[in-house]
């Protein structure tokens, strides 16, 4: 009878571990979209951004968090043109509504005409009035994934 109180008892612990190893990893991390982004971007670089108004993943970080949102640029001559926007869960579109660091703006309250620049399909990354970093994807300017050598097989494989 002690014996099977025992295995009873092993046997509750050990479920009990298992429920909560399983809920301690169905809670994911939040993830680092800014990171991969980033890291996609560097390992395959992108093509030119044309003129013309282009969906973009809008990247905001701070220290070890980021967040990413759907938006909307204008693009002319490889320059940002336009207020950025940013895609509503409707599908609309409404003017972002955080800012740019004075730092960054001109006299006009503009963003300085040298920090424009699109290259390699991302903007320069900017700091928010909130202490925020902000940066964007230009994602379908994203180049082709570069095609992996075949490996040869072994030579019993293909000689006789």
């Amino acid at each position: 009878m002690k014996s099977i109180f025992t295995i009873l008892i092993s046997l509750l612990s050990v479920a009990l571990y298992a429920q909560a190893s399983s809920s301690k990893s169905s809670t994911s991390a939040p993830t680092d979209c800014f990171g991969q982004w980033f890291s996609l971007f560097k390992e395959r670089g992108a093509n030119p951004v044309a003129d013309g108004t282009h969906e973009v993943i809008i990247t905001i970080r701070n220290g070890n968090y980021s967040d990413c949102f759907m938006g909307k640029i204008d693009v002319a001559n490889g320059k940002l043109a336009s207020p950025l926007q940013v895609q509503k869960v409707d599908g609309s579109y409404q003017e972002f509504d955080k800012r740019v660091s004075n730092f960054y703006q001109n006299e006009e309250g503009r963003l300085k005409e040298e920090l424009r620049d699109v290259t390699n399909g991302m903007s320069a990354s900017l700091t928010l009035t909130d202490g925020e970093i902000i940066r964007l994807f230009f994602y379908k300017s994203l180049a082709d994934k570069p095609k992996a050598n075949k490996k040869a097989p072994a030579p019993s494989a293909i000689i006789k």
